[in-house]
């Protein structure tokens, strides 16, 4: 998690702490019987794919935030991550994680929605956001050493989810305050990538006993050990890679003390813990896991990319040179970073000649060496080979959203404009919450010179990001074109209500005095 969007968190974490300060009883004890920002949440409608308000807390009789205020606590700090993060993700890498992420929900029989997401860093480090957001660190995967080890950790942050524990943590700390709670939530995620942050969050105004956070700490580990070890058992993997990998990274800390990984620092490890994980796999049956194509290919993409200055593309160049079978992808990977597109081509080709030696070619994960293949023969200027081969992999791979949009973004360069907004166009209709497509089908409008529709476009992708102001902008602009017809106009029109709306309904929550005043 980078410095700036550590900022961006430290200032939410003032503002809506500021907030909850307004509309909560000094003592936090009791909330006003119709506060005037719940009566505005309330009679606001909910808006598809929309950011959402600030949340008013649940009845503070309970022992912990209500499911519904934990999940938007953490879905605005996922728009303050994405916008960090914009231009930088992995579509190749998300699949793989998501596809895991199914595997082990579906275990834990939790009925929770969860969203993994990669964070660019090169620490070995994972962590749960409120509301069921787990961020895995790219160090992690590019670390681990089978599949089991890293379903191991996910399966474990899964626990801290589904037991709630940082709703759980607000809960007991209830005395603090409410909105000093809220400080202290955003203080742990900050504590969890970044533990040099904490004492600058904590003066936010939380003011809990340090002991019996630690505490409450040591139980939830406990907790999400033992949730985490069933998880990864009926999941199907090596309830071994759990212990391997926790005692890895303890060994690690007793070497380098001063330079403990970042995931030992935010989950203690303690004797008792370990010991009670190995007694746990003494009780199970021996069971060996292969470990995925999708795993081996993110981690050897991971590998490749760690660092990608100069200097570090290419000694991760002359690592991977003499290795074999998968491996050949951290090449081709290294390659396409390069912008060496034939030798890109190659080693992709390499890597494919291997998958399917081993009769995994139909794997969805083997798509990822597919799409490097496309983007390369593309990178070369051969765009009719390049189109011809994706058209074949959406047709092989069941049109996986990350190739649609690839096959999308080469007939936009081939200025085949029409095929291309129809493509995407067909998708929003679908999954309208999708940013990188609404980013894309802004620039297909704006090749046809749809200036209206490229407006509206640019808007749901700021409207995503959470910068509604932005949103709010484009959208008039979009009125002003006047080159829509009726439909898009009527829907830019009743789009701008909305945002407008959204947009008071957040100034009043925050200054019931003068937010209706407030023009964004």
């Amino acid at each position: 998690m980078s410095q700036a969007l550590l900022r961006k968190i430290l200032l939410s974490a003032a503002a809506f702490s500021l907030y909850l300060g307004s509309v909560c009883s000094a003592a936090g004890s009791q909330f006003e019987s119709e506060p005037r920002a719940r009566q505005v949440l309330e009679a606001e409608p909910q808006v598809r794919g929309a950011p959402s308000t600030l949340p008013a807390l649940g009845d503070p009789s309970s022992e912990s935030l209500s499911p519904i205020t934990e999940r938007k606590l953490g879905e605005s700090i996922m728009r303050d991550f994405r916008r960090s993060q914009a231009g930088d993700e992995d579509p190749d890498v998300l699949a793989y994680l998501d596809t895991l992420g199914r595997r082990l929900i579906e275990a834990s029989k939790s009925g929770q929605d969860f969203e993994f997401f990669l964070v660019r860093d090169s620490s070995l480090n994972a962590f749960a956001l409120p509301g069921g957001f787990i961020g895995v660190h790219a160090g992690l995967i590019a670390a681990a050493e089978t599949e089991s080890e890293l379903a191991g950790v996910l399966a474990h942050e899964i626990g801290h989810v589904t037991q709630r524990h940082i709703a759980r943590m607000l809960g007991k700390s209830r005395d603090a305050g409410i909105a000093q709670m809220v400080g202290l939530v955003l203080a742990a995620l900050a504590a969890r990538s970044n533990p040099q942050v904490t004492p600058g969050l904590i003066a936010l105004g939380q003011q809990v006993a340090q002991d019996q956070m630690l505490s409450f700490s040591r139980d939830a580990e406990r907790e999400a050990d033992r949730i985490g070890f069933d998880t990864l058992t009926r999941a199907g993997f090596d309830p071994q890679g759990m212990v391997s990998f926790f005692g890895r990274i303890q060994r690690a800390s007793r070497v380098y003390e001063s330079a403990a990984p970042a995931y030992l620092r935010t989950h203690p490890l303690t004797t008792e813990r370990m010991s009670d994980m190995q007694a746990r796999i003494r009780q199970e049956r021996y069971r060996q896991w292969p470990d995925s194509l999708g795993f081996r290919l993110s981690r050897a993409r991971l590998q490749a990319l760690l660092d990608i200055s100069v200097d570090g593309l290419r000694r991760s160049a002359e690592r991977f040179e003499f290795q074999i079978k998968e491996q050949s992808f951290g090449r081709a990977t290294v390659r396409e970073a390069q912008l060496r597109w034939a030798e890109a081509y190659q080693a992709a080709q390499k890597a494919n000649d291997y998958v399917q030696a081993e009769s995994l070619g139909n794997d969805s994960a083997a798509s990822a060496l597919d799409r490097l293949q496309i983007q390369a023969l593309a990178g070369q200027g051969k765009m009719q080979e390049a189109l011809a081969r994706s058209e074949v992999a959406l047709q092989r791979f069941a049109r996986q959203k990350r190739l649609v949009l690839g096959h999308a973004e080469l007939l936009l360069r081939a200025k085949r404009l029409a095929e291309a907004r129809q493509l995407v166009e067909s998708m929003l209709s679908e999954q309208q919450d999708d940013l990188r497509a609404w980013d894309l089908v802004s620039k297909i409008y704006a090749a046809q010179g749809q200036r209206a529709l490229t407006h509206r476009a640019r808007a749901e992708v700021y409207w995503l990001q959470g910068a509604l102001p932005a949103a709010i902008e484009q959208l008039k602009l979009a009125q002003s074109a006047k080159d829509a017809d009726f439909f898009h106009a009527s829907s830019i029109d009743a789009r701008l209500r909305e945002a407008l709306g959204r947009w008071q309904a957040e100034r009043a929550a925050m200054d019931p005095q003068r937010g209706r005043d407030t023009k964004p």
